[in-house]
């Protein structure tokens, strides 16, 4: 860059020179004999000038529409400078990633207790796989259908070396390891129930009653025991004594049979209202239920009386009177996601408000 500057100095203290003797040569006005060699001699120098002039000119064109080649301290400083956005950018990048990825919130973990309501649908329609969607769940659906809460008659509650009863009672002696699991043996549940860890459990829901209903199991044993399994509260009762030894952080949520309708050749005859099977009409067992969820301080869904299931509605959400449609599996999910969310211990919950 020097060089450059020394010759385009040069050429600028040519050019003026060569200016000032032009504007001279142009004001004189009168040339005498005695000047003309002198003038002769000026000419030939204006004229050996103005080519030194012309060739500076190119020179000087050259190397101003040649760039410099930059130092390699230049081109490490450059390369440095290029660097840094890229580098800043890519900081940047990194630094909005992770302001815009929130941590991942743990799932809930939540087992699943019941009969056919439950355990009839296992798709994506399923009430489970609804329930895991709001919740953002693990849900582990251990229902099976035809299953009661209550033992059979003649059924012991302290065989545990021979057990086979697929009761919630069954249930809550595998989750404490009191029994194999081999009764268990064809049932999808059977495959869950295994995967369950019952101390990293969040929430247990206890849904049954229709099949208790059904068969004209007792809501309560004659003797008054209030945890004998044989009755309908006392399975319940038990149930809760039971899972809360397995897992003693653990939620409880029980949820009512639902309403339903019997027919006769394509006609309904009766409703659960009215049709009593021997202990009761289904209200009944729905009722004795709450009972259990007040005295026991659970969440509860009045899944009979409130959820929006009832003679009105029952062509929507009942496909054959007792099982419920897509709508009506919907509809379930819904109300039992709000309870959860949002239900209070002790208290009736039903429809869902929020989803």
């Amino acid at each position: 860059m020097k060089l450059y500057g020394k010759k385009i100095r040069r050429l600028l203290a040519i050019l003026c020179i060569v200016t000032m003797v032009l504007s001279a040569c142009g004001s004189r006005t009168e040339i005498t004999e005695q000047e003309t060699g002198t003038e002769e001699d000026l000419q030939a120098r204006i004229q050996a000038l103005e080519e030194e002039n012309a060739q500076l000119r190119a020179q000087l064109e050259q190397y101003t529409g040649t760039e410099p080649q930059p130092s390699e301290s230049q081109t490490g400083e450059t390369e440095s400078a290029s660097t840094k956005p890229e580098e800043t950018e890519t900081a940047q990048e990194t630094e909005t990633q992770a302001v815009e990825e929130p941590p991942q919130e743990d799932r809930l973990n939540i087992v699943v207790f019941g009969d056919s309501i439950w355990d009839m649908d296992r798709t994506e329609t399923g009430i489970a796989a609804q329930v895991a969607g709001y919740m953002n769940a693990n849900v582990y659906n251990c229902a099976i259908g035809g299953t009661r809460a209550t033992l059979k008659p003649g059924e012991s509650d302290v065989n545990y070396d021979t057990w086979d009863s697929t009761s919630l009672t069954g249930m809550c002696y595998v989750m404490r390891g009191m029994v194999d699991t081999n009764f268990l043996e064809g049932y999808p549940a059977g495959g869950v129930i295994r995967n369950v860890n019952p101390a990293a459990v969040d929430y247990y829901i206890i849904a049954y009653g229709l099949n208790d209903y059904f068969s004209g199991a007792p809501i309560s044993v004659s003797d008054g025991d209030t945890f004998d399994p044989h009755g309908y509260t006392g399975a319940l009762n038990n149930a809760l004594e039971l899972l809360k030894g397995a897992s003693p952080n653990a939620k409880f949520l029980l949820i009512s049979p639902t309403y339903c309708q019997f027919y006769e050749n394509g006609y309904m005859v009766t409703d659960s209202n009215m049709k009593n099977y021997g202990q009761g009409t289904l209200s009944d067992y729905a009722n004795a239920c709450r009972n259990v969820a007040e005295m026991k301080q659970t969440l509860y869904i009045d899944a009979y009386s409130t959820m929006g299931i009832n003679g009105y509605t029952a062509e929507e959400y009942l496909e054959d009177g007792v099982h419920l449609t897509e709508a009506g599996r919907t509809l379930y999910a819904r109300a039992v996601s709000s309870c959860l969310k949002y239900g209070k211990p002790g208290e009736v919950s039903g429809n869902s408000v929020y989803y």
